[in-house]
């Protein structure tokens, strides 16, 4: 770690792109290796299956993007993107319908395509000197210092041309490919096991239908929650760049994907919580692409943390480290989390040398994804046939979906009845992982949200809980939940006093 001299990023996609522009503040080079050819303009790419469907950042993401590739949002904007400045979100979900305008001192978010995304951080990179882009290159294996305890480059094979087998020297490797990571066999190769991973077995399925804007729509954000009990659907309708518009249907658990026929997938927007908005909205659009689906089996975590024999030089993150359901839409920003995790450990490195640098990453990475896994887990298990596996224990899930479906309920009913989004906001920011889960699952605001007057939400979460007594709460909370640790820094601190105009 003295040196510092060159660093590999293997992928280009946007957790390879964040991982590459971190890296180049303490590596004297940077290269990225990536499998495809680079588009001449924004397009997708064979290689990003998911990059059809429409994506938008999470603030805290967002915020971490802004930190490494500064007027990133602004550039998008001006590109076409859909700036969330005046946008009004509408929530339905089972218990009504939430409208609210977004406060315009509050912190603004693009929506745009994935293509776009890319091609502006890829641009950024482009202009730092000391990164190279490695195209049309395939990483068959690492090398391996003669002790096996280190990493100390790539090999690599030209995808196209001669197909040359070359070699390509580190002092760091982070492996961000994605889903279709390697780097298990990789380790396999030079005599590492890994530990089992932690498996979701979702059997998830999305489809997304594009659209062009015929006459002047309003700029809102549209979501319909998913009730599984009733087999219904969740959907996301946004304004993606320009005069084009874009609609997911998603559900888990296998059954019925959504469909890619156009005539099923528009009778399919009529069962959805949100039907009636999203109907009156395709007045005014016209069919333009899709609809296109995406299925994926499994959201898979790695504890890589666990082994003991775990080589320095070596690092993993994205998908390639832990996957998500992507519905959620918190991939782009645990990456960015993951990333930044890195950058603040790198530079500690500087100061204080540590000779378990890698795994002691690791460790911090996992205590950084923990929410987003978990608060993703417990959403999708709510989908009949969707089950977690492996030795890991999921604590909780049972307790947190009724938590969760009676602090919906009645941040819905303070909204409605009292004009007061708090609630809806605070739920809003635990999964934009802003806030952790604590100022969430706490007795202060189980007590608050309890008094439903015995309504079948509020006994079933009392059954769960199995004490009476308010003061035995929060020490009950402990013991049905995990714990977890969120880092806290300056950045969102300021970001969450800009939401407080929103959030009073």
């Amino acid at each position: 770690m003295s040196d510092m001299k060159k660093a590999v990023v293997i992928g280009a996609g946007i957790a390879g792109l964040i991982t590459a522009r971190m890296l180049s503040d303490f590596y004297e080079d940077v290269y990225i290796i990536e499998r495809d050819e680079f588009p001449t303009e924004p397009s997708n790419r064979q290689g990003v299956p998911q990059s059809f469907h429409p994506h938008r950042v999470q603030p805290r993401g967002a915020l971490i993007l802004e930190h490494y590739f500064p007027g990133y949002n602004e550039e998008l904007i001006d590109l076409g993107a859909i700036s969330s400045h005046d946008e009004r979100i509408v929530v339905s979900n089972r218990y009504g319908t939430l409208a609210n305008k977004e406060d315009t001192s509050s912190f603004k978010i693009a929506s745009c395509s994935r293509a776009l995304l890319e091609w502006v951080l890829r641009k950024r990179i482009q202009d730092i000197s000391h990164i190279s882009f490695l195209t049309s290159m395939e990483v068959t294996g690492l090398m391996v210092s003669e002790d096996q305890r280190s990493i100390t480059g790539i090999y690599t094979k030209e995808r196209n041309g001669e197909k040359r087998e070359e070699q390509l020297p580190a002092d760091m490797v982070i492996d961000a490919s994605g889903r279709s990571s390697k780097l298990i066999r990789w380790l396999d190769q030079i005599g590492l096991s890994v530990p089992e991973a932690e498996v979701l077995k979702v059997s998830l399925g999305y489809s997304t239908r594009y659209y062009k804007i015929k006459s002047p729509i309003p700029n809102e954000l549209v979501m319909s929650d998913s009730d599984p009990r009733q087999g219904i659907r969740a959907s996301i309708f946004m304004r993606t760049e320009g005069d084009i518009a874009g609609l997911i249907l998603f559900n888990a658990g296998g059954e019925e994907y959504p469909s890619t026929q156009p005539e099923e997938f528009q009778e399919q927007i009529k069962h959805l919580f949100a039907s009636d908005k999203i109907v009156k909205l395709m007045e005014q659009l016209e069919p333009l692409h899709g609809p296109r689906g995406y299925r994926i089996s499994e959201s898979i975590r790695q504890h890589f943390e666990l082994m003991e024999d775990w080589p320095s030089g070596l690092l993993v993150l994205g998908d390639a480290f832990c996957s998500f359901d992507p519905i959620h839409g918190q991939g782009i920003t645990v990456a960015a989390i993951e990333a930044e995790t890195i950058g603040k450990c790198l530079e500690s490195q500087r100061v204080h040398p540590d000779p378990q640098f890698e795994r002691e990453v690791l460790l911090r990475m996992q205590k950084a994804i923990e929410p987003a896994w978990w608060l993703s887990s417990v959403a999708d298990m709510r989908w009949k046939g969707v089950e977690h596996g492996g030795s890991f224990e999921l604590k909780g899930v049972n307790f947190a979906q009724k938590y969760i479906n009676l602090f919906t309920k009645q941040a819905m009913k303070k909204a409605d009845q009292e004009n007061d989004i708090h609630l809806f906001f605070m739920q809003f920011l635990i999964n934009a992982l802003i806030l952790p889960p604590s100022e969430y699952f706490n007795s202060d605001v189980l007590n608050m949200i309890l008094n439903d007057n015995g309504s079948e939400e509020e006994m079933e979460l009392r059954a769960e809980i199995g004490v009476q007594d308010p003061d035995l709460f929060q020490q009950r909370l402990d013991e049905i939940l995990p714990s977890f640790e969120l880092e806290y820094d300056e950045q969102i601190k300021k970001l969450l006093e800009s939401l407080q105009p929103a959030m009073s």
